[in-house]
C-alpha cells in the first residue's frame, strides 16, 4: 500500500478560494468593467417629472445605478454647446445598463417623461 497523501485543511480551504476567484474573474472579464451613462438636457417640467422618477427610480436602482455627478459643466478646453449635465451615473456593466434601459419597465417610465425632459443627449461608455 502507498503512503497517502493529505493536504492540511487550511491548504484546501486557500485553493478552494482561489478557484472561486478565478472563477469569478473570469465571469466579471466577460461581464466587462462598469459602464458610465451621461445625460444632458433640460427639465422642463419639474413637477410633472416625478412620475418617472418614482416609476425609474427603483428600476434603476435594482439594476445597481451609482449617480456619481450632477451639476454644472465647466469646460476647460473646447467648445461645450450644452448647458448642463444632469448626471454621470455608474452601472456595473453595459450589459446591466443595456438591460434595465431596454426593460419594459424604464420603457414604460421613458413615456412618462415625455414633454418634462428634453434630452441633449444621453450616451454611455465602457470603463475599466
Amino acid at each position: 500500500m502507498g503512503a497517502r497523501f493529505r493536504l492540511p485543511a487550511g491548504a484546501v480551504i486557500l485553493m478552494a478560494g482561489m478557484a472561486i476567484g478565478f472563477t469569478a474573474s473570469l465571469l466579471q472579464a466577460d461581464e466587462g468593467g462598469p459602464a458610465y451613462m451621461i445625460v444632458s438636457g433640460t427639465v422642463v417640467d419639474p413637477e410633472g417629472l416625478g412620475p418617472y422618477v418614482r416609476k425609474a427610480g427603483p428600476l434603476a436602482r435594482e439594476a445597481g445605478i451609482e449617480v456619481l455627478a450632477r451639476g454644472n459643466v465647466t469646460v476647460f478646453e473646447g467648445e461645450w454647446h450644452h448647458p448642463r449635465v444632469i448626471t454621470i451615473e455608474k452601472f456595473t456593466s453595459m450589459a446591466a445598463l443595456e438591460k434595465f434601459w431596454n426593460s419594459a419597465g424604464y420603457q414604460q417610465a421613458k413615456e412618462l417623461r415625455e414633454g418634462k425632459f428634453v434630452a441633449d443627449f444621453i450616451v454611455a461608455v465602457e470603463g475599466n
